[in-house]
């Protein structure tokens, strides 16, 4: 059953690799980020060389290649992560993606647009480092084979 808030894998992906790299502090190589995020390595590659070309990891290739984020995480927002794999979103806010609807209102109300208004200024108001800090301060991140492990803090 699909949840009511829905993004797309690719987003999804983006929104927590990022934070593992964040969280991690140095480079992860696809293959920890894909078993940290339960994605397979070859959509998760194509989602981080998206990001890549939009200015927000390098990558290295090669044994010890893998992503590391080309900005301090306080400088980049969860909007611009968003963005930079969905585009710019839509101000429509009509499920049925219709110019009138069949009803003399909608039948939802305002209750879209203002989930949608939501959504979007959260997004813009959050960066990588406001997730990741608090994370921080209740686990500590430690790197395995095959991805990362938090371990609550004592």
């Amino acid at each position: 059953m699909a949840g009511l808030m829905q993004l797309s894998e690719a987003a999804s992906l983006a929104l927590h690799g990022m934070g593992l790299l964040a969280a991690s502090r140095r480079r992860m190589s696809v293959k920890e980020l894909a078993s940290a995020t339960g994605a397979s390595e070859a959509h998760l590659a194509k989602v981080f060389q998206r990001l890549g070309k939009e200015g927000y990891v390098f990558s290295t290739r090669g044994p010890r290649g893998g992503f590391v984020l080309a900005k301090p995480p306080e400088e980049i927002s969860l909007f611009d992560i968003y963005r930079a794999i969905e585009g710019e979103p839509s101000k429509e806010y009509c499920l049925l993606r219709r110019e009138s609807c069949p009803f003399k209102r909608c039948i939802f109300g305002s209750i879209v647009r203002r989930l949608s208004e939501d959504f979007l200024s959260y997004l813009t108001s959050k960066t990588l480092a406001d997730l990741v800090e608090p994370q921080l301060e209740k686990a500590q991140v430690t790197a395995f084979e095959g991805g990362l492990q938090f371990n609550k803090s004592t």
